[in-house]
């Protein structure tokens, strides 16, 4: 059987390719992270592949240990790119981030569903709530973290570092919980994070309104 990442990818990339010539300025730029978000989930399964196959790790392992410092570091390339060369306000760099994540996450749940074969609709729910949100989460601490080293002129590796392991242990928390029976309380680490997210998120822009 031929790469089936690959293949999403092409099938996927190529219509959503039509935005880039369409669109113009940020609506663009948001389109292109989207893909980038989908090339380096592509770029990461290879790598993932590869460490499996030399390796004696089993898929447990290389789920929780390996996967999410190869998926944190691809998804951060494109991250840490716009955060230098273009240097975004905070608001841009935090939705440009979060949309590679869901690009990756996107292309990444269509695979694992269809390698699964006939799933149920809640399978289907939990996964797709899950990742989607870990991924986004992890790119936006990320994207956040890199907007404060280069505003701050934080040392570029400690700063880089230090936002690659908050997401690659929070990655490696949701992997862990959601390829056990805890599969459930996988499911809503997100869902809470985003929802605190929110939250502290609103009340900061309430503040800003009212000081």
């Amino acid at each position: 059987m031929e790469n089936l990442n690959l293949t999403l990818l092409v099938c996927l990339a190529v219509p959503l390719s039509m935005t880039l010539i369409l669109f113009k300025g940020y609506s663009r730029m948001l389109c292109g992270f989207l893909l980038s978000g989908m090339f380096v989930c592509v770029l990461s399964g290879e790598i993932n592949g590869l460490v499996s196959n030399i390796s004696n790790f089993d898929m447990q392992s290389i789920a929780v240990n390996i996967a999410p410092l190869v998926e944190e570091i691809t998804k951060a390339i494109p991250i840490i790119f716009i955060a230098f060369l273009i240097k975004p306000s905070k608001q841009r760099i935090a939705e440009c981030a979060l949309t590679v994540g869901i690009g990756f996450a996107t292309l990444e749940n269509i695979s694992i569903l269809i390698n699964s074969g006939v799933v149920s609709f809640g399978y289907a729910f939990i996964r797709a709530i899950g990742a989607g949100m870990m991924h986004g989460i992890c790119t936006l601490a990320v994207g956040l973290a890199m907007h404060k080293v280069v505003e701050k002129e934080i040392v570029f590796f400690t700063g880089t570092l230090s936002a690659l392991s908050v997401a690659m242990i929070y990655h490696s928390i949701y992997n862990m919980l959601i390829t056990s029976k805890h599969m459930v309380i996988g499911a809503l680490l997100p869902i809470a994070t985003f929802a605190v997210i929110t939250a502290a998120s609103m009340i900061q822009m309430k503040i800003a309104k009212n000081p």
